[in-house]
This record gives structure tokens, C-alpha cells and sequence, in this order.
């Protein structure tokens, strides 16, 4: 790792070029200019001037190679430095990375952005807003935040709303309006992000369906096709929606040599001709031509649009069962720190979810919890803020937070309830107990979810659902996949594709009928939720309106 002028050490890297194309909605092709790959690959930077100079050591600057030339990290003799480094051949070997990865790649990643966090208030608004006095001290407002304290409006909303940094500048002031005290309040640094994260393919198809079908001949005569009366004209591929229809055309009564191959026609909508440009000719000589003729004319002529599924890189640790997997980010934009966590490459993820839709046996439609973390808050708890980890926002409301987005969920998408796997279920798929697993799963989930139910007289119950037992689960190693389980009893060697090994525990695991926990959410509950969010902080919720027909 090379050391700049001013004695910190430097590094490059293009891991996350998928990541900052995606953020920047930039397309790089083979004829991409090799300085606008720049945006695509970070720069690591040590500040402490260690002697290992090693990429462990470093940190992300939160800068990307387009921002080198002003990075105020850099000194005048650095910059200098580290543009002349850039043009040798190793960095620019490391920079064409950027464009290797994406072309590499057979999908391109975008976003699905929700816009659940805006459905959440401020309790400390709504009660500075509802106080009768409207000009007091700074003291006297300072003691009116104390008794709301005291009466469960929680610290950490306070401390964020940038409202005691307002009343210790104006200490002393002997009339503040409550205008000016709404006004000060500013949670823009905390405001959560919520979105999932969507494969793009990049060569969608035409749903074509294989048929075998005669058409007239004189259907493609007056499309302008030159046959004769007595060919064999054949459909063979045919899309729906939109209407597409491929086909081949023969001479009639006689066997096929040289010139007399089938020749192949496509049809567009309307029955209007698409012909072969590459070849100037109506017709195409094979049928994959065609059918990438009409991919090609679909995307120009109809939008056809890439075909997007939700990203899914671990849905192998998921009980077996369900449906409509996705993987939801929380992140914080515009928070002042930049932190990077070891499953996802987004700047600043607070907290992960993976959830399935699943069906009790009851009957009920529910959005399932597979997995709520925070890794974020996990490294602070595990090595503490002297490690260089930034301070995260909604240090004891982070599993809230998140209950909340997929409660608005629940009710967008008309669910029955909220359904989650509990500590056995992780204790089991993890090989041992966790204590905290155990305490998030088994009484904080169940705890937050009772408070926000409360007004409605809705609890936490138990239901079953179909599943398999998780006592296997796949792992990882380097590009190949294994299959474990049982406290190290059954282990198998890493030769498998994650399809292969996803197969395999199905093949090993008992099928069964698991007792989890479970939140249904009454028709009030869903409609109070609707109409007027849930807090930001806390589980206090507004006074509910009555259901009226």
C-alpha cells in the first residue's frame, strides 16, 4: 500500500463499482472512456499513519476517484501525488476493474424506494404543537421537555431533534416563541431510507411460447411477404402480450436442399412485417435471429422493459416455504458519518430485513420476518466507538424502527398481520444459542409489537405454519457450496451450486408444522396506520379514531 507525502496511506478499490453505477444510474459499455470510470471505484485512506500499511487498516474516505482533485483529506502535495500514481499501469488495471465487473456481471442492480418513513411523525412535535403557552424562556421550555420525559417521550428523539442545541444558544432569553421553537426542530440527518433492491436483466425476452400452428398463406401475402400459394407457412413462436408471432415458410411438396432451407418470417403487432436488417431481407435465415429481432424491435417499439425480480443473496438462510422473498434496507442518507457494513455495499445501512409472505394454517396472509439485524449497532456493542465505528442513530429504536416500515407494509399490501421466526428458529440454524438473538426474537419484537397494539387491544399469539425443520442450512466456500448442521454432526464437502445445496437440505429435513409468533392486525388498527403513520421514536401511538361504516 503506498504512502502519500504526508505520511498516510493510500488504497483504491473497485468492489463497489455495481453499487456506485447503480447510485449514479451510470451504463458503462467496452467503449467507456477510462476517466469516467472514476466514479465507480473508492478510495481507503488511513489516517492514523500505521506502519502496516495494509487495506485492513484503512477506512473508506467516502470519497470515489471523481472526487481526488478537492478531497480534503489530501494536502496540495498529496493531490499531486496520488493524480501522477493513478495514471501507472497497476492503478489503471485496478480502475478498468470497475468496468470488468459490470460487464461481467448478467443483471444490473436498481431500486424499489418506499416511501413507508414519511408516514412517520414526531411525538415531540405533536406535543409542542398541543401545549397551550406560546412564548416562554428558555429555561421554562427547557423544563416543559423535561416533564415531557417524564411522561414517555424518549431521550433519543429529543437528542436528535437539534432542539437543546437551539435552547442553549438563546440561554437566557426571556421570550422564545413556540414558532421558532418548532421551527429549530430538524431530524433531516436521521430520516431513514427504505428500499429493496431489484435485479435487472439486461437481455429480457419476449415471453415467446412454442406452438406449431399453419397460417394462410395469403395473410403473409398481404403482409407483403413474396411466397407462393401452394408454400407451407408455419407459426412457431408466439408472444401474447405484445403480439408477436414467428413462422417459417417452405416450398410446398418438396424436400429440403440447399437454397430451399426454411426461410423465417416475424410478424409485430397488427400483423406489421419486422425484417431482417442486418441482412436487408424480409426474411431471417434461423429462428434464434428472429427471435432476437423481436426483442430488439419490442424494446425500440413497445418499451419492453427489463424484467425485474427482487435481489435475493440470502434467501438460502430462510425457512423452507413462502413466497415473495425480498431483502429491505434501512439506510440514512443524509447522515453525517459514513458507515459500511459486511453484507451490503450501501453507505450507512442501519438495519436489514428478510421477509416472505406465508399463510398460516389458520388461514391467515401474513408478512414474515426470516431475519431483522442491525449490523451497524451489532459492531458498536461488540467494539465500541474508541474502534472508529461512527455513533448510529436509534441505538434502542432500531428493531422498532423496522417494525414499523413493514407494519405500513402489512397494511398497503392488505396482510393479515405481522409473523416472525423465533429464537429456536435461529438457535437451530445457527448451531448454538445466541443470547441476544434470543432476546431480540423471543421478548423486544414481542414487546414493541404489543405496545404499538395496545390502543386496540391486539396482543401476540401463536400460529402454525408449514415448513421444514432448519436444522441444515448452506454456507459459502469461495465460489462453491456446502451443507451443515446439527453442531457440527453433518457436514458435507463444498462441491455444490446454492441450487444444488438448497436441494439437498429440502431432500434431508423433516417437513413440519412450527408454532411461531404472530400479530394479526384488526380492520381499526390497519386503518388508524393508514391515515396517521406511527411515531418515530417510541410505541406510543396517537389516540385511535373509531371505524365507522
Amino acid at each position: 500500500m503506498p504512502q502519500l507525502p504526508s505520511g498516510k496511506y493510500v488504497e483504491i478499490m473497485s468492489e463497489r463499482a455495481r453499487y456506485h453505477a447503480r447510485r449514479l444510474k451510470l451504463r458503462v459499455t467496452s467503449t467507456t472512456p477510462h476517466r469516467q470510470l472514476y466514479p465507480l471505484v473508492d478510495i481507503l485512506i488511513d489516517p492514523t499513519n500505521n506502519t502496516h500499511g495494509c487495506r485492513g487498516c484503512t477506512t473508506f474516505s467516502g470519497h470515489t476517484l471523481a472526487d481526488h482533485e478537492w478531497l480534503d483529506q489530501f494536502e496540495e502535495g498529496d493531490r499531486r501525488w496520488f493524480a501522477n500514481w493513478l495514471r501507472e499501469a497497476p492503478q489503471r488495471r485496478v480502475i478498468e476493474q470497475a468496468r470488468t465487473r459490470l460487464l461481467a456481471a448478467r443483471s444490473t442492480a436498481s431500486e424499489e424506494v418506499h416511501d413507508y418513513p414519511s408516514q412517520l411523525y414526531s411525538q415531540l412535535r405533536d406535543r409542542i404543537e398541543a401545549l397551550p403557552q406560546q412564548r416562554a424562556s428558555a429555561e421554562q421550555w427547557q423544563r416543559t421537555l423535561l416533564n415531557m420525559r417524564r411522561d414517555g417521550l424518549r431521550r433519543e428523539e429529543l437528542d436528535w431533534s437539534r432542539l437543546p442545541e437551539f435552547l442553549s444558544e438563546h440561554a437566557g432569553e426571556a421570550g422564545i416563541d413556540k414558532a421558532a421553537l418548532l421551527e429549530s426542530l430538524d431530524f433531516t440527518q436521521i430520516v431513514p431510507r427504505l428500499s429493496n433492491d431489484l435485479e435487472c436483466d439486461l437481455e429480457a425476452h419476449l415471453p415467446f411460447t412454442e406452438v406449431a400452428k399453419r397460417i394462410p398463406t395469403y395473410q403473409l401475402q398481404m403482409s407483403g411477404y413474396p411466397i407462393d400459394d401452394q408454400d407451407l407457412c408455419v407459426v412457431r413462436y408466439r408472444c401474447e402480450s405484445p403480439s408477436y408471432r414467428i413462422g417459417s415458410v417452405r416450398p410446398h411438396g418438396r424436400a429440403l436442399h440447399g437454397s430451399d432451407q426454411p426461410r423465417w418470417f416475424l410478424l409485430a403487432p397488427y400483423g406489421k412485417v419486422v425484417t431482417d436488417s442486418e441482412n436487408s431481407a424480409l426474411f431471417f435465415p434461423t429462428s434464434e435471429a428472429a427471435l432476437q429481432a423481436a426483442d430488439n424491435h419490442a424494446r425500440s417499439s413497445h418499451r419492453l422493459r427489463p424484467a425485474l425480480t427482487y435481489s435475493k443473496p440470502y434467501e438460502y438462510m430462510s425457512l423452507h416455504g413462502g413466497e415473495a422473498y425480498r431483502e429491505w434496507l434501512v439506510t440514512l442518507p443524509d447522515y453525517h458519518r459514513s458507515h459500511f457494513t459486511a453484507h451490503y455495499h450501501e453507505r450507512n445501512v442501519l438495519l436489514h430485513i428478510r421477509t416472505k409472505i406465508r399463510h398460516s394454517e389458520d388461514g391467515s396472509k401474513v408478512l414474515f420476518i426470516e431475519e431483522l439485524q442491525s449490523d451497524w449497532q451489532q459492531a458498536i456493542a461488540q467494539h465500541g466507538l474508541h474502534s472508529g465505528i461512527p455513533l448510529a442513530p436509534f441505538r434502542k429504536e432500531w428493531a422498532s424502527l423496522a417494525l414499523k416500515l413493514m407494519l405500513m407494509h402489512v397494511v398497503k399490501s392488505d396482510l393479515d398481520g405481522i409473523a416472525w421466526a423465533d429464537g429456536a428458529v435461529h438457535a437451530l440454524r445457527y448451531d448454538r444459542e445466541m443470547g441476544p438473538l434470543m432476546r431480540l426474537y423471543d421478548q423486544e419484537i414481542p414487546q414493541i409489537l404489543t405496545r404499538l397494539a395496545k390502543p386496540w387491544q391486539a396482543s401476540v399469539e401463536r400460529a402454525y405454519f408449514e415448513t421444514r425443520s432448519p436444522w441444515l442450512h448452506a454456507a459459502r466456500c469461495d465460489e462453491c457450496w456446502k451443507v451443515e448442521g446439527g453442531a457440527g454432526k453433518f457436514s458435507t464437502r463444498p462441491r455444490y451450486d446454492k441450487s444444488e445445496a438448497l436441494a439437498l437440505i429440502q431432500r434431508h429435513t423433516k417437513a413440519l408444522s412450527m408454532s411461531l409468533p404472530i400479530l394479526r392486525l384488526s380492520a381499526e388498527m390497519k386503518r388508524h396506520i393508514a391515515e396517521h403513520g406511527l411515531p418515530l421514536f417510541g410505541e406510543q401511538t396517537n389516540k385511535p379514531t373509531p371505524l365507522t361504516d
